[in-house]
């Protein structure tokens, strides 16, 4: 089942990834062609309050033309950062919350078709809103948006999330009854 690359030509490259046409022996012997996106990874944060509702961002995501629903995210500024820090960040930045008490839940591959992102999820306990907070990426416009269990349950319902790790971090607290 493995397949071994025998050439790799890298067609794109941006400040954060590089697109990369790969020939690959299969075990057959065929010969295929593979694209691959390479990707510094990121992080994203299901941040609950005291009270247990979780906080949200509402934005658009330009490459798919809609507004979605999801929970602070970023990709890491840098090869290597940690993904913590990279989770911190985004929930400051992104919803102007912080937390002292983060715990790892795990770890998704949202494209493995075609790329190597690796995305940490963390939870983020007894969020509080900062007074002075990080200010949002220049590109970025984020509005927040607090929810409970019940309306998590009609965002899912109703089809209004869409977004794959969005949909893993509510099903995961919605399996853990926070």
């Amino acid at each position: 089942m493995k397949e071994q690359r025998i050439k790799r030509e890298k067609k794109y490259e941006t400040s954060f990834l590089a697109l990369y046409e790969d020939d690959v022996k299969l075990e057959n012997n065929t010969i295929k062609k593979r694209v691959v996106i390479k990707h510094p990874g990121g992080a994203c944060v299901l941040p609950l309050l005291p009270d247990k509702r979780v906080v949200l961002t509402v934005q658009y995501r330009y490459p798919i033309e809609s507004i979605m629903i999801e929970i602070p995210a970023g990709k890491k500024d840098f090869y290597g950062e940690d993904g913590l820090s990279c989770a911190k960040r985004e929930l400051e930045e992104e919803t102007g919350y912080t937390s002292n008490d983060y715990e790892h839940l795990f770890t998704l591959h949202p494209c493995v078709g075609y790329s190597d992102e690796v995305l940490d999820i963390f939870l983020a306990k007894d969020c509080i809103k900062k007074e002075n907070p990080k200010a949002m990426d220049e590109d970025e416009d984020i509005e927040v948006m607090i929810v409970d269990k019940e309306q998590i349950k009609a965002l899912l319902r109703d089809g209004q999330v869409t977004d794959g790790k969005t949909l893993v971090a509510l099903q995961y607290y919605l399996m853990k009854a926070y």
